[in-house]
């Protein structure tokens, strides 16, 4: 499948990150999967997904991959025309992963 970054909230995070840290390979590890189609992660219930997703991406379906250092990936699935397009949405620490979810 396709895969596309959040120009806002991915791209910029990523391009920061050590290219021989532990966390980078494992986020180009999951591009890979989703390029030969294997869903990884888990996925969040809809009634979990932060409103800011819903209304910025109006994506199908949200996963999350935990990560080294306790981060974390958010990525949406999207079906456009019959096809499935993965869109990784943010990429952050634990702490900022607990605050756009809500949680203390």
């Amino acid at each position: 499948m396709e895969v596309a970054g959040d120009p806002t909230d991915f791209i910029p995070v990523f391009n920061r990150l050590d290219k021989n840290g532990a966390l980078y390979k494992k986020v180009q590890e999951t591009i890979k999967n989703l390029e030969n189609d294997r869903i990884v992660g888990i996925r969040i219930k809809i009634s979990q997904v932060p409103a800011y997703y819903t209304w910025k991406h109006d994506v199908n379906a949200v996963f999350k991959v935990d990560l080294p250092g306790a981060w974390r990936l958010i990525y949406g699935v999207l079906a456009i025309h019959d096809e499935m397009k993965a869109l990784l949405m943010e990429l952050f620490d634990h702490k900022s992963y607990n605050k756009r979810f809500g949680y203390k």
